[in-house]
């Protein structure tokens, strides 16, 4: 579940491994990049943690960071369910 950090949208995920969370921070990049927004990413072996803000509004949160969480959620699914 995503919540509030910092005046960020922050959400922890974990897998199996570490190929499983590079592979999930590789579907999250190529999403993140065709919409123009780049989150903040942070990866420990099979541990990553996203951060979500706008920083041509001011690094707050936005609609266009609440779109891309759902989509985050959407491949996060599709990850560990493979």
């Amino acid at each position: 579940m995503w919540s509030t950090t910092d005046g960020k949208l922050y959400r922890h995920y974990e897998f199996r491994n570490f190929v499983e969370a590079f592979a999930f921070i590789t579907k999250v990049a190529l999403i993140a990049e065709r919409a123009n927004h780049h989150p903040e990413i942070r990866n420990v072996y099979n541990k990553v943690e996203i951060f979500l803000y706008t920083h041509d509004e001011e690094n707050s949160i936005t609609e266009k960071d609440k779109h891309l969480a759902e989509k985050i959620d959407q491949v996060y699914k599709t990850t560990v369910a493979a």
